[in-house]
């Protein structure tokens, strides 16, 4: 019985896929994490009083997202919003798949896999096209989070496994879940993020070529802490299983970013805005 009931879950969101996905072939796809990671226990799903084994949400809306990293544009976006857990132990967030390997009351730690957007050409103003497309990549990663009461702290290693970047990435991101009511809840968030010198030169580096391109001064980037964010993530059960999702973040590029030709040109900023709104079926 639980397995037909997820069975019909994913029927549906296949469907929503087939149907939504072709009219807006124009547009790019987006299916970040935002917030808490469905792994660490101070989340909103409630995972550990659930009784079947399969439990998660799914759901659409729109992002408003950067138009490549370090623009002073943004461009709206399809948002998909997917996440699945099975007995505590292995989990889909959006891009991202996890096991956990290590899990006691307060911490957890495993592997993850990951599919992350790269850069496209049109996104990229017509003086800046020079710079030329950074591929979709898979990272491989591993991960270790503690919650205690409502307060959460993670952090993720990455590195590329497709030779995109081949670099590393890595991210330490702490919240709070605060309750505002018995169905609304606020989670405020920080995130820091680091990469190594190959990982930021094919996003904020300026080699020979794309210099002649486009014009900017060339640029090697090198390891650095390059993004600082601080956001919000907003909940609101509106009624038995459906849930409308908010959030927004900045983020403030500095390091290699930051000092980036990219980011300093007229058509760069190292204010970075996130802001999403969807609508969420939870099971």
């Amino acid at each position: 019985m639980r397995f037909s009931r997820l069975h019909d879950h994913l029927w549906v969101i296949t469907l929503v896929i087939a149907i939504v996905l072709p009219v807006l072939a124009h547009a790019d796809v987006r299916s970040n994490p935002t917030g808490p990671p469905i792994y660490v226990k101070a989340v909103e799903l409630n995972l550990e009083d659930r009784g079947s084994n399969w439990h998660g949400r799914y759901g659409a809306g729109i992002a408003l997202v950067p138009e490549f990293p370090g623009a002073n544009s943004n461009t709206l976006d399809l948002d998909l919003d997917l996440k699945l857990f099975w007995k505590n132990t292995f989990f889909i967030e959006n891009g991202t798949m996890g096991v956990i390997a290590f899990n006691n009351r307060i911490w957890r730690a495993g592997a993850l896999l990951r599919g992350v957007q790269g850069r496209r050409v049109r996104n990229l103003p017509e003086a800046l096209k020079g710079l030329g497309k950074v591929d979709d990549r898979l990272d491989g990663g591993v991960f270790v989070g503690m919650s205690l009461y409502k307060t959460y702290l993670t952090g993720e290693f990455f590195t590329d496994l497709s030779d995109v970047t081949n670099g590393e990435t890595f991210n330490l991101e702490g919240g709070y879940t605060m309750e505002l009511s018995r169905k609304m809840r606020l989670v405020p968030f920080v995130r820091l993020k680091w990469g190594s010198g190959q990982h930021l030169q094919q996003f904020f580096g300026v080699n020979t070529a794309q210099s002649l391109a486009t014009g900017l001064d060339p640029y090697h980037a090198k390891m650095s802490l390059y993004e600082s964010i601080a956001g919000l993530v907003f909940e609101n059960d509106l009624g038995k299983n459906w849930r409308l999702g908010a959030s927004a973040h900045m983020g403030f590029l500095h390091g290699a970013a930051g000092n980036s030709p990219i980011t300093r040109s007229q058509y760069g900023s190292h204010g970075q805005l996130t802001a999403r709104i969807k609508l969420l079926k939870t099971f």
